[in-house]
């Protein structure tokens, strides 16, 4: 999916015309900063962009500049596939000498209208388009709109990363 079919959706939402056409350059750029606020809030909440990267350890530090220039959390590192300790520091991460695995979310980078966006199949334009929505209205002051767009985005993100699957209570026998 290209960032553009859910900004696209979003504007004609809220019947904002002329958007990613150049005749707005200033309405343009605040779609765009809605779109990449939204990725972000989705990589930090519901949906994680997980990576793994072997690394060498240089001085027992793993340093996170090595791994990426997004890592916002350290799931695990391991040394010939057996977890090992850690300890996370400002700047790097504190193991012993060798070669490790490991595994970090990121967030995405800022992304262009044309660029895919960086989620799994189930993360919708229409998704998106509600949560862009929500961001583009919370900008311009329609705070009691962007409520509404904004349950809606994550109503949806849940359904989405959580499944639909129905929710059944064991049956029980009554107690004498």
């Amino acid at each position: 999916m290209k960032l553009k079919d859910a900004i696209l959706l979003a504007a004609a939402a809220l019947n904002v015309d002329g958007v990613l056409t150049g005749e707005r350059p200033e309405t343009d750029k605040l779609f765009l900063q809605c779109a990449n606020n939204c990725l972000d809030e989705i990589a930090a909440e519901y949906i994680r962009l997980e990576e793994s990267k072997k690394v060498m350890a240089t001085d027992g530090k793993i340093y996170y500049s090595e791994l990426s220039e997004t890592v916002f959390d350290i799931i695990d590192v391991r040394k010939d596939g057996t977890r090992v300790t850690y300890r996370l520091m400002p700047s790097y991460i504190e193991v012993g000498e060798g070669e490790y695995t490991v595994r970090f979310c990121t967030r995405p980078l800022t992304l262009e209208s044309d660029d895919d966006v960086p989620f799994p199949l189930k993360l919708t334009p229409r998704i998106l388009s509600y949560g862009i929505a929500a961001e583009y209205l919370l900008c311009n002051g329609f705070y009691d709109e962007a409520v509404t767009y904004d349950k809606r985005f994550k109503d949806a993100l849940n359904h989405s990363a959580y499944g639909k699957a129905e929710k059944r209570i064991r049956r029980r026998r009554w107690l004498e």
